[in-house]
């Protein structure tokens, strides 16, 4: 394993309970902030390769009323 990762680790064996768990905690919000930012992006690339990247909220809100209609109409047409 990498020397700085012994270290890293020596280090966090050596912290009390609480300050362990505060640790953990911390790293698991950084983890999902950075999986959110990168999920962000390859939904941003997505988009632009789609040519949908500039869609207003309007344009995108009443394509979500379509189909929200188109799906109601087929599921619930008595």
């Amino acid at each position: 394993m990498d020397a700085r990762v012994e270290k890293l680790a020596a280090e966090i064996a050596s912290l009390g309970e609480a300050e362990q768990k505060a640790l953990l905690e911390r790293a698991a919000e950084l983890s999902l902030r950075h999986g959110l930012a990168e999920l962000s992006e390859n939904y941003r690339k997505r988009l632009q390769q789609q040519g949908e990247l500039d869609r207003t909220a309007e344009d995108i809100l009443a394509k979500l009323r379509q189909i929200r209609e188109e799906i109601a109409a087929r599921e619930y047409s008595g």
